[in-house]
């Protein structure tokens, strides 16, 4: 199962989890899966600029149907901030 770490924003659609563990084989499916448990997350689908997404500490910039995953992945999904 690939593990998604859960940024402290989305936290509130995931019952407070820090990291939820789907089975899957791409990144879509892992945010479709994701979606699914936790409908509250289909923000990160409709607006995928407003995140970067992580793989093993490496971002990817790929379309998510082209990325593979594997059980020893970890995705982290990364909310950008600003501050000034």
């Amino acid at each position: 199962m690939a593990k998604i770490i859960i940024p402290f924003p989305f936290r509130r659609y995931t019952d407070s989890l820090r990291e939820v563990s789907v089975e899957t084989n791409t990144l879509a499916d892992c945010i479709e899966a994701l979606i699914a448990r936790y409908p509250g997350m289909n923000s990160i689908q409709d607006h995928p600029a407003l995140l970067s997404i992580f793989i093993n500490g490496k971002q990817t910039k790929e379309e998510w149907n082209a990325v593979s995953l594997t059980h020893e992945d970890e995705v982290s999904l990364i909310v950008p901030i600003a501050g000034g």
